[in-house]
């Protein structure tokens, strides 16, 4: 009687200790991240990359890009599309420039249609499942992110500006291959 009491209290002891690291690495994907420094990265990125410092743009572009940051996205897309520092990848850049394209910029959601409507329906199939993947990942909805347009009178570029709700947010890694 003594063997199968003490045998039940080690399950449960197993059973108690198993639950408990459940508990930890689901928590441990949701991060607070500061709204501040991923305006000055992206910001700083941007720079680096119309200066041809393509090193320096993605390692900077790339946290506020997976916190769903669209102008990060927008030139990580063209990193990858172009081979600009990361492997050329047609499927990576175009997930990057779908997702980029929530914020629905006609210049961003008109250069999509034009390489989009170039592929062949193989290509446009795996795009299509990047695309969702990201959104799924890096969206504005999954991130708690709203963004807003207005244009620059200096540069008559558009410019997005995305906001954090609570500052929380799910951060998955970037895919640097297909």
């Amino acid at each position: 009687m003594q063997k199968i009491t003490n045998l039940l209290i080690s399950l449960g002891l197993l059973l108690t200790v198993s639950g408990c690291a459940s508990t930890a690495n689901d928590a441990d994907s949701i991060i607070r991240i500061d709204p501040t420094k991923l305006d000055k990265a992206e910001m700083n990125g941007i720079k680096y990359y119309r200066r041809g410092e393509y090193e320096k743009a993605f390692k900077v572009l790339k946290e506020p890009a997976m916190w769903g940051y669209k102008g990060s996205q927008y030139v990580l897309a063209f990193m990858f599309l172009k081979g600009q520092y990361v492997e050329q990848s047609t499927v990576i850049g175009m997930g990057w420039l779908g997702v980029a394209n929530e914020v629905n910029v006609n210049e961003w959601r008109e250069q999509f249609d034009a390489f989009y409507g170039a592929a062949p329906a193989p290509l446009k199939a795996r795009i299509d499942e990047k695309v969702a993947l990201y959104i799924q990942r890096y969206g504005m909805k999954e991130q708690n992110l709203t963004c807003d347009k207005s244009m620059n009178t200096s540069t008559k570029r558009v410019e997005v500006k995305c906001q954090h709700y609570e500052g929380v947010g799910t951060l998955y890694d970037i895919e640097m291959v297909e």
